[in-house]
């Protein structure tokens, strides 16, 4: 009965997995330490990938609770901008030194997975520091480090599984879910995608549309980009070889990103004014108009 009991104690051990090499003790910042339980390391995926994660367990009934991946955007953004951010349990305070709890916090009902991918974004890494990648890798190193996180926390392995993310996102979460939807070991049941890139081409044109009925365009620099931009009625904001289309190009970028305006709530309070954007910021640039994705700052 002695060795029964041992081995059904350490088999059930066995089952919990959750790494305590990982978890996280205390955490710098806060007034009070959370009620849920925290983990942050490195799924090790194609041999010599190190994905840097933040999983957050569920502050009502983990063991129920659904598990949700999150990725943000960019390419090239930190997924622990989502969580410090966005819908994580803590929010960075403007001293840049202190955290507050969030009260809308995404873990008040599922446990949160924030990953931070490709290699080369925030914490991850690559051994042989070759950043060159592209979607259809991004999307197996992800669902490989997923594999590694059921690996590591097999007691959730038959929770309810979402994926989530935002903007570029759009182009991660679906390739993706691609890949999951052929493993029976996970128990995927939807994704979400918010501000979703899906077609560079769809949103840059739409982006010039977005800023002049917003408000943000006057209506000779409208005029010009009809005039230099568009023919027949169909406007082309995103592969055009005209050099006057290009230059009004530039003036919608410099009032769209270099304002300091925040596109995704220009109507929100603006105390002191809006200034010149500052930092590095990532930029990608398609022929004359650069695209700034604000989520990664």
């Amino acid at each position: 009965m002695y060795h029964l009991v041992l081995s059904l104690l350490f088999g059930a051990l066995g089952t919990l997995g959750a790494p305590d090499v990982d978890e996280i003790k205390f955490l710098p910042g806060l007034q009070k330490q959370p009620n849920f339980k925290q983990y942050s390391g490195y799924f090790n995926v194609a041999g010599n990938k190190h994905l840097h994660y933040w999983f957050v367990e569920s502050q009502k009934d983990p063991a129920s609770s659904p598990v949700v991946l999150w990725l943000n955007g960019g390419p090239g953004c930190s997924s622990l901008d989502g969580l410090l951010t966005e819908h994580g349990p803590f929010l960075i305070q403007n001293d840049g030194m202190s955290l507050e709890y969030n009260p809308y916090s995404w873990n008040m009902i599922a446990n949160m997975l924030y990953l931070e991918s490709p290699a080369g974004v925030g914490y991850s890494y690559s051994d042989d520091s070759n950043y060159t990648t592209n979607d259809t890798e991004v999307s197996m190193n992800n669902f490989l480090a997923l594999k590694e996180f059921f690996k590591a926390f097999p007691e959730y392995i038959k929770n309810e599984f979402f994926l989530t993310g935002e903007s570029y996102g759009g182009i991660y979460i679906p390739t993706l879910a691609e890949r999951v939807m052929e493993d029976t070991s996970m128990n995927l049941q939807g994704i979400a995608v918010g501000n979703g890139m899906s077609s560079y081409e769809m949103n840059d044109n739409s982006l010039v549309y977005f800023a002049y009925y917003h408000g943000l365009l006057g209506t000779s620099l409208w005029s010009d980009l009809q005039a230099y931009c568009c023919d027949g009625g169909k406007c082309d904001f995103y592969n055009n070889q005209n050099p006057n289309c290009s230059s009004n190009l530039n003036e919608v970028q410099d009032v769209v990103y270099n304002s300091g305006l925040n596109i995704y709530n220009l109507y929100a309070p603006c105390p002191g004014g809006v200034g010149q954007r500052v930092g590095n910021i990532p930029v990608r640039k398609v022929n004359h108009l650069v695209l700034v994705d604000p989520s990664c700052h």
